[in-house]
């Protein structure tokens, strides 16, 4: 008789094990918090959010500002979960306060969708504004509108993420008055999911490829971070703008696994010192993507 032959297949072992289940979206945090989610003190800059295009010449950017001085008795009053942010600390009302002129606010708070199917995103929150805004979403109107400082308005975005990083503007309106006029940004409970596609080599079982975030942030001198790599292999840590363009090179070789530190001093490659704005670390090992956001401040 021919002997029996059993046949195990091992093609698993080649190829990537893959889970799917429904994730929170990282890197959605409310105005005005810091990195715990826990209310900033008024003048602070915002460590999530970023001016990026500003109406007023004397607060042009790139710092979102928590206001400490609102006009109370108008704009939907501060909490322990959110804050408004301004272009400047003091955006009180109908006295004192900032004297803005009339034009367009853009604050950006960018996410990182990687391991995460883009096509099953979807974002909620409630928010406001002085005087009137828009929602835009990787550059495109969402349709999304805010007449409203008091109180604050729901929204839901389920479409129009890509893949890896995405910006989310709030583009707040301020018409133009004399004396005191304050303009700013509340955002309140947002929060988004997605449905999650994880690839895991038989190595990386039981471990996952980790950036923490870099501190302080912002920064203007010299940030810290951990990476930790569940498995030895290569490794390419990069410092890139908001274009995605590489800025210096920290990391890139072989590595062991484990937990190590590294830094960032906001230099570029050529030794030369970056400009204020929002800049991401961007760590690749082994099939793995994280990327942290991180502010300049000089």
């Amino acid at each position: 008789m021919p002997k029996s032959r059993i046949v195990i297949s091992t093609l698993l072992l080649g190829m990537w094990a893959t889970t799917v289940h429904a994730v929170p979206i990282p890197g959605l945090f409310n105005t005005g918090v810091d990195n715990a989610n826990a209310p900033l003190a008024g003048s602070s800059v915002d460590p999530h959010y970023t001016l990026i295009a500003s109406a007023d010449p004397a607060f042009p950017g790139p710092g979102a500002i928590v206001a400490s001085a609102i006009p109370a008795t108008y704009w939907f009053a501060n909490s322990a979960t959110s804050k408004w942010i301004a272009p400047a600390a003091d955006e009180n009302y109908p006295a004192l306060g900032t004297p803005h002129p009339g034009g367009d606010y853009t604050y950006r708070l960018s996410f990182d969708l990687t391991g995460i199917d883009f096509s099953t995103a979807s974002i909620t929150g409630t928010w406001g504004v002085d005087n009137s805004g828009a929602i835009r979403l990787n550059g495109a109107a969402t349709g999304i509108g805010s007449p409203s400082y008091n109180p604050l308005i729901p929204f839901t975005i389920g479409s129009g993420f890509h893949a890896g990083i995405n910006d989310l503007d709030f583009i707040v309106t301020n018409q133009a008055a004399s004396g005191s006029n304050p303009t700013g940004l509340r955002v309140d409970g947002l929060s988004g999911s997605g449905t999650a596609t994880v690839g895991v080599t038989p190595g990386l079982l039981g471990g996952t490829l980790e950036l923490s975030p870099p501190y302080p942030n912002p920064m203007s001198g010299l940030a810290r971070f951990h990476v930790t790599l569940p498995r030895a292999g290569i490794v390419r840590l990069v410092v890139r703008d908001l274009a995605g363009r590489g800025v210096r090179t920290l990391l890139e070789g072989a590595s062991p696994a484990g937990r190590f530190e590294s830094a960032w001093d906001g230099l570029r490659a050529d030794g030369s010192r970056v400009g204020a704005g929002v800049y991401f670390l961007d760590l690749q090992a082994e099939g793995g993507h994280v990327s942290r956001r991180i502010v300049w401040m000089p």
